[in-house]
């Protein structure tokens, strides 16, 4: 067992300094909506777009594969669209468990990252989380660059190997 690496190291200013200088996006503009069989290849090609370079990488990309993942996966985890100004933007899924909260989908197209959208969410998730005394967990390809994301929210990574990060969240009192 990996004994738990906290990866955030980044000092306030530079988060500071690193909104200042991404144009920011109003939050209330920001939706959540149960994912319907209307979403089914929206959501398809969100994952396609935030990490198909990535999974090209590592595995190649095989679009009769990927469908096939996707197709199996589809309804699997309570799927949420991510809307911004009612233009649907992205996919989450945070599944609740009695320990703990698993995001085991979040993908947003590139055009609306790294504009606080991802942020946002995770808070919310994690304050949802720190109220009932729940530890957020994840995992992501190791390639890819939604790490600083996590950084910026405190995840540690508790496990790796050849190809993910396994991160948690425990509750903190600023949740």
């Amino acid at each position: 067992m990996v004994s738990p690496s906290c990866f955030f190291s980044k000092t306030k200013s530079f988060v500071i300094l690193r909104r200042l200088m991404t144009k920011m996006i109003d939050n209330s503009l920001i939706k959540l909506i149960p994912a319907d069989e209307a979403h089914y290849e929206f959501s398809y090609q969100v994952k396609k777009a935030s990490l198909g370079e990535y999974i090209t990488q590592i595995w190649g990309w095989d679009e009769g594969i990927q469908r096939d993942f996707h197709m199996k996966s589809w309804g699997e985890y309570g799927l949420q669209i991510i809307t911004y100004r009612s233009v649907p933007i992205g996919t989450i899924a945070a599944v609740e468990e009695a320990d703990h909260i698993e995001i085991a989908q979040f993908y947003i197209l590139p055009n609306y990252q790294n504009k606080g959208i991802g942020t946002y969410l995770l808070g919310s998730i994690c304050s949802r989380a720190a109220q009932t005394g729940r530890v957020v967990k994840l995992r992501f390809l190791k390639i890819n660059p939604v790490k600083s994301l996590y950084i910026r929210n405190h995840f540690c990574v508790v496990r790796t190997d050849n190809k993910f990060y396994y991160a948690e969240r425990k509750p903190r009192a600023d949740d």
